[in-house]
């Protein structure tokens, strides 16, 4: 039975449900501010110009990826080289190459994927306008062509944009509080047509914590989205992050001590794709 008792009770949760729905939800996609920019910084310039990274999906290992910077005064170009020897959906072996073009003063210019598997190919390349990146979106599938696909993404959504296997690269300049958004392109999406090729991603610093590394305890920030998580180290080093992925599950991306120039030349020159009628 309803009372009067009742309603004073009423009122307050409600008011301190909303207030908290306002905090976590609502407040952060009105304040979003300007994704981080990448910064030459001087560890960056020696340090950090090579990093290699495991993807583990529980204790199986899926593969590696191996992150490249080329500096100089005009831009900076990243190099992502993704290598998968196992997927729970079939498809692998896949290579991945995601170039990454930013200028001078770290906005994002130029983004390309290119996706190979046994019997598919795809390419993403998007280029920044003033107000928006346009993209195409071509491939082969069996030794068929698909058709071309163009379309464009606002700069306030498409602005900062990366790979879905690891959305978290180098994060300079970090704040408790930070808030942005972005995209993750998903190029399993793009080959299989299954999910949304673009992942938008409100993302947001929530806090510090000390996790363990190969050089022993580490203070990072955390950076959270819907899907996704990354520890961050004070040089903007993403030290480990996490990602939800359609039809693979939950990743963990964690960044290992050595650089394997060895293997990177040997997967970035082996031949993969071929179609229906050319198998080697």
């Amino acid at each position: 039975m309803f009372t009067r008792t009742t309603g004073f009770l009423i009122v307050p949760i409600w008011l301190a449900a909303m207030s908290w729905l306002v905090w976590h939800d609502i407040w952060p996609r009105l304040t979003a501010g300007a994704p981080p920019k990448l910064q030459a910084t001087e560890w960056l310039k020696s340090e950090g110009r090579e990093s290699q990274y495991a993807i583990l999906l529980g204790t199986e290992r899926l593969g590696t990826i191996w992150t490249t910077y080329r500096i100089d005064e005009w831009s900076i170009r990243r190099e992502d080289w993704i290598w998968l020897d196992e997927l729970p959906i079939g498809l692998a072996p896949v290579r991945l190459f995601i170039e990454s073009l930013f200028t001078g003063e770290g906005d994002l210019d130029e983004f390309t994927v290119r996706l190979e598997s046994p019997d598919a190919v795809s390419e993403l390349h998007g280029e920044r306008f003033h107000a928006d990146f346009s993209f195409s979106l071509e491939g082969m599938v069996g030794g068929r062509r698909l058709n071309t696909t163009t379309f464009k993404t606002p700069l306030i959504d498409g602005g900062f944009l990366s790979g879905a296997f690891n959305p978290f690269s180098q994060l300079s300049g970090l704040q408790v509080g930070q808030t942005w958004r972005m995209q993750a392109f998903n190029p399993l999406a793009a080959l299989t047509g299954v999910g949304n090729r673009f992942i938008p991603m409100l993302v947001r610093v929530t806090g510090e914590e000390t996790i363990a590394g190969p050089e022993g305890a580490v203070r990072c920030f955390v950076v959270e989205a819907p899907r996704a998580m990354a520890w961050v180290d004070a040089k903007g080093v993403v030290r480990v992050q996490e990602v939800d992925l359609p039809m693979v599950g939950r990743i963990r991306v964690v960044r290992e001590t050595e650089f394997d120039r060895d293997t990177l030349t040997r997967i970035s020159r082996q031949a993969i794709y071929f179609d229906g009628r050319h198998r080697p």
